[in-house]
């Protein structure tokens, strides 16, 4: 199994145990990152937890370097640093930048559905032949008009007769609003009078 990972050696192992004080982060920190390796449904649950065995303990043992960082912000940290450079080393990555190919690995990776066949390719050095091919023929070429941009939500703009609007109801008092509608109401209810009176027999 030729993980790109730093080794798990015995001393990564033994440096691994955790005062009883931060259980509770350490549990938390395996959890988030159960479920970020879930998110990409590798076919293989053992590989996919053991995987996730050898990044908890590596990231235990970057905790002891420093102890004051959170067990959860450091593990996210150290995964998703290895899961990007995995990305923009894998045949499908586009030129033109590092968050352009790791974009770009990914669509194809969901597109291709390659981690169901070679799911052991996750965070692997070698790539399979088969999986590079694959991979290549799914790559997205952007053309010059085209780029992978950070989607930020905006106002959406209704134009003048909106501030018209929203101006004359702050404008306009509830007891200006009650007037009216009382208005309306006794007007309603003195036509349903007369047209009973007059012209319902």
């Amino acid at each position: 199994m030729d993980l790109s990972l730093p080794p798990l050696t015995a001393e990564a192992v033994e440096s691994a145990e955790i005062p009883e004080e931060a259980l509770a982060d350490w549990r938390e920190a395996a959890s988030r990152l159960d479920a970020y390796l879930g998110y990409w449904r590798l076919a293989d649950p053992f590989y996919q937890r053991v995987v996730g065995v050898q990044l908890l303990a590596l990231s235990i043992r970057e905790w002891k370097k420093n102890p004051e960082k959170p067990p959860v912000e450091l593990t996210m940290e150290f995964t998703q640093q290895l899961v990007e450079g995995w990305l923009e080393r894998l045949p499908s990555a586009s030129p033109t930048g590092e968050r352009e190919r790791r974009v770009a690995a990914i669509l194809s990776l969901q597109l291709s559905r390659a981690l169901d066949h070679w799911p052991r390719a996750f965070l692997s050095g070698a790539v399979p032949p088969e999986l590079s091919e694959k991979l290549l023929r799914m790559a997205l070429q952007a053309g010059p008009a085209v780029r992978f941009s950070h989607m930020v939500s905006r106002p959406i703009e209704y134009g003048p007769f909106a501030r018209l609007a929203r101006e004359a109801w702050e404008q306009v008092s509830w007891k200006e609003v009650g007037s009216i509608l009382l208005f309306w109401t006794v007007l309603f209810g003195a036509a349903c009078a007369v047209y009973f009176l007059f012209f319902s027999r």
